[in-house]
Parts: structure tokens; C-alpha cells; sequence
């Protein structure tokens, strides 16, 4: 988020706004003399600031994912035979033969997400899941249309994906602990939404290029070679001979780059994360529903960092005697 006062030069980012608040906070202390070292030794000040700090990166998340749904609304879908160089949209499926198999579920896929968790006993006798494994691949798959298909790097993207594979596994014996194992999957012909860069899969003037240097490398090393555009029988080429064997080489490459070309073009591209554009997303889901997701995502955020750092700021001056009521967070009861 940018914010701009009329009739200002000046901007003001959106993530500043929680340091901005907190540095005039501590500025109002300062000027009253009131610094955080003489509260009697306490330092549950320095829990309401690292408090406020996570709200002001829940704020800066919040508005990222907002963001992210003004661009799945906004960017129009491309089909893939004229998709354009840089950011695009493209909706599509993955082909029906997959060369994956998911690790949990062992089902055929494109792509897989999986997690592991474990029960674990936490404050006050209850119990939560713990994270133990998870992983992901990596491997670039293909998403067709009509019009044609192109390849996706998944590497960097944000996925949204529906969960395929739920399972939870009794403890053994006494001091044995459930797992819970969870999949999400890309599977064979399944719908896939794609915004990305677009980009060349490989820069065809830099591979000429170099195929042209090793031709003209093999050339100098075969005598044959040197026979053939050895035009005064010196045994050595000399420059106007050279240049005519460069003319050669090149009419020889262009020959089989026409005879090897692919008859679609969209084979040349691939669809991943961007060197300056950050918005790169994956889902099996349509527009509208992600674009739902993605702004309760973005209100969710923003709504709790603000009233989580509002509370915590609130928090911060009371301990200091310079809020109204002297109002404080209760960490110590909620440590205990």
C-alpha cells in the first residue's frame, strides 16, 4: 500500500506505519523522561514491542495479499498462443500422463505439497500439532489450453491449492504421539490458474552464439576443414578465406535451426517468478474464488495487526504512566 498527501512531494508506505507509530511513542516518553530502563527493572515492555513488531508484519502481509488480488482481478487472462512477455494470466489444465508420484498418498501428479504433524502437549494441559516434516517439489510442468501449452516453474510461487489427502495415525503404546499427515496435489488433467512472469525459456541469440564459436573451433582443428575453405593452397586461411568460412557455418546453423523448429512457439517460454514482479501464484482454483480468498486473507491481517497493534502501543504508554487508565497487557498471567 502507498499513501500520498496532495500537494506533497512526499510518500509514505503502508509497512512503516507500525515503526512510524511506535518511534513517535518513544519520542513522547523521551520528551516526558520517561525511558524504558527505569521501570523498576521490568521488561514486559520489550514483550508489547516484539508484540507490536509481529502485528506490523501481519499489517505489511495483509496488504501484500491485497495486492495480490487487485492483480488476479485486474491482469486479463491470455490464451497460452498469445500469452505475452511478462506478467500473465493463464487458465488451463495439466496434461493427462504425470511423471510424479506424491510421497503421502502415492497418487500421480504434476506437483505436490505434503506436511506432517505431530501432537504434542502444550501450556496448561492442552494439545497442539507440531510441524515435524513437509516438503514440496520442484520439477516444471506443462498447462494446456486450446491453444496450446506452457511450461510452469513452480519454484518461488504461491500456491493455493484444495487439500487431496487428509490421514491421522494412532499413538503406539503409552508415550506414543498421533500424526497427522496432509497432501495437496496438482493431479493429471485438473484445472490450474497461473499469474507469473513469462519469460524465454532460454536466450536463443546466446545458444547461436555459442554453437557458432565451438563450429568454428572444430573447423580450425580439422584439416579437412581447412582443405575445404583453403582457397590459394597456403595450408592457413587468411582473412578474406576466414570470413568465408564464418559465412558457412552460420548458412550451415540456420539450416538446421529451420529444419529443428518446433511448430509451436509457446515452447520457448515458461511461466515462474519474476526478477521485479513479485505476484506469482498457482491454484486449482477459478479467479473469483481466489480472488475471495485472497482479499478475506488480506482483511483478516490487516484488521488483527491493527487492533493487535493498537493494544500493544496502549499497552507500551501505560506501562510508563503515559495512557489513559494505565492499562497493560497481561503477560505474566498469560506466561504462567
Amino acid at each position: 500500500m502507498r499513501m500520498v498527501w496532495a500537494g506533497s512531494r512526499w510518500t509514505f508506505q503502508g509497512r512503516w506505519i507500525v515503526p512510524a507509530v511506535l518511534a513517535g511513542v518513544f519520542a513522547a516518553m523521551l520528551s516526558r523522561g520517561r525511558l524504558p530502563f527505569a521501570a523498576g527493572g521490568s521488561l514486559e515492555w520489550v514483550l508489547d514491542l516484539a508484540a507490536a513488531a509481529a502485528c506490523g508484519f501481519l499489517i505489511r502481509y495483509g496488504f501484500r495479499q491485497l495486492r495480490k488480488k487487485n492483480m488476479v482481478e485486474n491482469v486479463p487472462s491470455s490464451p497460452i498462443r498469445s500469452v505475452a512477455m511478462g506478467l500473465s494470466e493463464i487458465q488451463g489444465r495439466s496434461p493427462a500422463a504425470a511423471t510424479l508420484s506424491a510421497p503421502l498418498s502415492g497418487a500421480s501428479c504434476h506437483y505436490f505439497r505434503y506436511r506432517v504433524e505431530e501432537e504434542r502437549r502444550s501450556g496448561k494441559g492442552g494439545r497442539q500439532w507440531v510441524t515435524v516434516d513437509r516438503g514440496e517439489s520442484n520439477v516444471p510442468f506443462h498447462v494446456e489450453d486450446p491453444t496450446g501449452r506452457i511450461l510452469v516453474n513452480p519454484q518461488g510461487a504461491d500456491i493455493l491449492l484444495k487439500r487431496d489427502y487428509r490421514r491421522i495415525d494412532r499413538a503406539e503404546g503409552w508415550l506414543g504421539r498421533r500424526k497427522r499427515y496432509s497432501e495437496w496435489r496438482i493431479d493429471p488433467a485438473e484445472f490450474v490458474y497461473v499469474i507469473g512472469t513469462v519469460s524465454k525459456l532460454r536466450d536463443a541469440a546466446a545458444e547461436r552464439r555459442a554453437r557458432l564459436q565451438e563450429r568454428l573451433r572444430e573447423v580450425k582443428r580439422d584439416p579437412a576443414a581447412i582443405r575445404r575453405f583453403d582457397l590459394d593452397d597456403s595450408g592457413t586461411l587468411d582473412e578474406r578465406e576466414w570470413a568465408g568460412a564464418v559465412a558457412v557455418v552460420k548458412d550451415d546453423l540456420l539450416r538446421e535451426d529451420l529444419a529443428r523448429k518446433s511448430g509451436d512457439p509457446r515452447e520457448d517460454l515458461v511461466v515462474g517468478a519474476g526478477e521485479t514482479e513479485s505476484t506469482f501464484l498457482i491454484s486449482d482454483r477459478d479467479e473469483r474464488r481466489i480472488a475471495s480468498l485472497l482479499g478475506w486473507k488480506a482483511f483478516g491481517s490487516v484488521l488483527s495487526g491493527g487492533a493487535g497493534a493498537l493494544a500493544m502501543i496502549a499497552s507500551i504508554l501505560g506501562r510508563f504512566g503515559a495512557g489513559a487508565g494505565g492499562w497493560t497487557f497481561p503477560w505474566e498471567s498469560l506466561l504462567k
